[in-house]
């Protein structure tokens, strides 16, 4: 049950910073060349999905929190 569990994580999570790495790779432009694979990236991705997830989504809460705080003192003004 537990190994259903983490595995079932780790493929979210992995679909999830795979989206990331996808709409990341449509912004990027590189001087010509047609289209943008991200090999290398993926297998990263995979196997790092987890961690990548978690540090994402600490970040978001971390900007998100920021921007609270700001608007909440400007609110004070």
């Amino acid at each position: 049950m537990l190994t259903n569990i983490v595995i079932f994580v780790w493929i979210l999570s992995a679909i999830y910073c795979l989206y990331k790495l996808f709409k990341r790779s449509k912004l990027t432009s590189l001087d010509g060349v047609i289209g943008y694979s991200p090999g290398l990236e993926v297998i990263m991705v995979v196997f790092l999905g987890p961690l990548l997830a978690v540090i994402d989504i600490s970040l978001t809460w971390i900007r998100i929190y920021k921007d609270a705080e700001e608007a909440r003192r400007r609110n004070d003004k």
